[in-house]
């Protein structure tokens, strides 16, 4: 963790002069003199550092390994087996996520210096976010010690458990900063939202029910779901700008490593492509048509035409209605798997077909034809059961599918996985890598990020490395 503070003036530098340049480009006191800023510019910073650890190197290793993506060349051939991956390879996404967590610790005390409550409580809010998806995907992290270097200089590894609760007494106080109306968010500042704080309240929610649901404290998870983004005007998207007319190192980090790595990574032989997406799961209520906004060909999709825009061209999706209304779907068949949950966690899952019906995150690339389902469709012989499994079964692999489709670009497939590989109440939802006889090509399963090289180099509290197989502390 010492390598934190020499880290933030580097990656800050790369990060805002080079990739994320367009949206900070004006906005220094001195631009000779770096280390100055003010509170509502470290928010922005805080910002674009959250979105590239969400959508650059480590969700594109996620993406191969949940097999909706393929590594074809180079080390990216060599990582589409997890096995081979090394610690050096986490460098990038904890360096990323942990830079995210200082900024934010940083904007909050500035904040609070300033006497800005409602800016005091979005810093809460990426703090919290950040130290989430980390616990999430490494399991024990540091955060109760962090950032308190002259106290602290070697932070302790808190558990995944306490992490994630501690992650929601700070998004609590986070909203209630955010309602104080004391203060403000400059609008030009804000990337997302324009300084609207019941917009973040909004988000603060959402990203409460999504630790609730990795916590696996369904009950919580769906009250906070019903409070998050209600709405497609609600939606949190990382922004990039990847128009043909503007700068290589404005666009979408996806299309960036494409164009700047052809070849290494494609999606020839990803289940989602090829099988998930290319009508398997296609019945008489269904006919899905966001392969188009995924996928080109064998490719991923990176293109902007004239009826739509590949996912991973510009924005791309973070936290959304369409996750709060899954979320919803899930927690009721958790807390309730009988006929009266089915039917409650229908009613949310129809809600959210109705959205794809009408185009929603499919990129303009079309409708596809979502019709509400009905029980019978999750009975033995239904459409949504030609296997005969027992009935709440089959929902939860209809709920899973969905979500490994609608995650395509994010964390939350990988992070699915891992908190359900060992649930027996979800069957198999997706297949990894599986050769032609159908026999595994690789051995184990991918359910956590290893612990990265520099946090092994530079803290004495250090664990000790784990294994990418072993599955996550609160997962066992």
């Amino acid at each position: 963790m010492k390598t934190y503070k020499k880290l933030i003036l580097f990656l800050a530098i790369i990060g805002l002069f080079s990739s994320c340049q367009k949206f900070v480009e004006g906005y220094q006191k001195d631009p000779n003199g770096i280390t100055y800023t003010l509170s509502q510019q470290e928010l922005t910073a805080v910002m674009l550092e959250n979105q590239f650890f969400h959508k650059g190197d480590g969700m594109r290793l996620a993406m191969m390994w949940m097999n909706q993506a393929t590594g074809k060349d180079r080390q990216y051939k060599s990582l589409d087996d997890w096995n081979n991956a090394s610690e050096s390879d986490f460098n990038g996404p904890w360096n990323e996520v942990y830079l995210t967590m200082s900024h934010a610790d940083l904007a909050v005390k500035m904040a609070d210096t300033d006497g800005n409550i409602t800016l005091r409580g979005l810093g809460k809010l990426f703090k919290a976010w950040a130290g989430g998806e980390a616990a999430s995907l490494w399991g024990d992290v540091p955060f109760s010690q962090l950032n308190n270097y002259n106290s602290y200089p070697d932070p302790v590894y808190d558990h995944q458990g306490d992490v994630l609760d501690q992650v929601q007494i700070i998004l609590d106080e986070a909203i209630a900063d955010l309602n104080s109306g004391v203060g403000k968010i400059d609008e030009s500042r804000d990337l997302y939202f324009d300084g609207h704080p019941y917009m973040w309240v909004k988000i603060a929610h959402g990203l409460k029910a999504r630790f609730y649901l990795h916590r696996k404290q369904y009950n919580k998870a769906l009250a906070e779901a019903l409070q998050g983004p209600s709405d497609l005007s609600d939606d949190l998207y990382a922004k990039f700008d990847s128009n043909i007319d503007t700068p290589f190192s404005k666009w979408n980090p996806t299309k960036q490593f494409l164009v700047n790595r052809s070849g290494y990574l494609d999606a020839s032989k990803s289940f989602a492509n090829n099988k998930l997406l290319n009508g398997l799961r296609n019945n008489a209520k269904t006919h899905d048509y966001r392969k188009a906004y995924n996928y080109s060909g064998k490719g991923l999709n990176v293109a902007s035409v004239a009826n739509g825009t590949g996912k991973f061209f510009g924005d791309m999706p973070m936290v959304t209605y369409g996750e709060m209304l899954l979320i919803a779907t899930e927690a009721e068949l958790r807390l309730h798997p009988d006929a009266t949950g089915m039917a409650n966690a229908l009613t949310h899952y129809n809600t959210y077909r109705a959205l794809l019906t009408n185009g929603a995150y499919s990129g303009g690339y079309g409708a596809g034809d979502f019709q509400a389902y009905d029980t019978v469709d999750f009975d033995a012989g239904g459409m949504e059961n030609h296997d005969n499994i027992d009935p709440v079964k089959a929902f939860f692999r209809e709920i899973f599918e969905e979500r490994y489709i609608f995650f395509i670009g994010d964390y939350e497939s990988f992070i699915d996985f891992a908190r359900s590989f060992n649930d027996q109440d979800v069957p198999t939802y997706m297949k990894l890598r599986y050769d032609s006889h159908g026999h595994p090509k690789y051995s184990g399963q991918p359910l956590r990020f290893a612990y990265p090289l520099v946090e092994k180099d530079a803290n004495t509290s250090f664990p000790g490395m784990v294994d990418i197989n072993e599955a996550l502390p609160l997962y066992h």
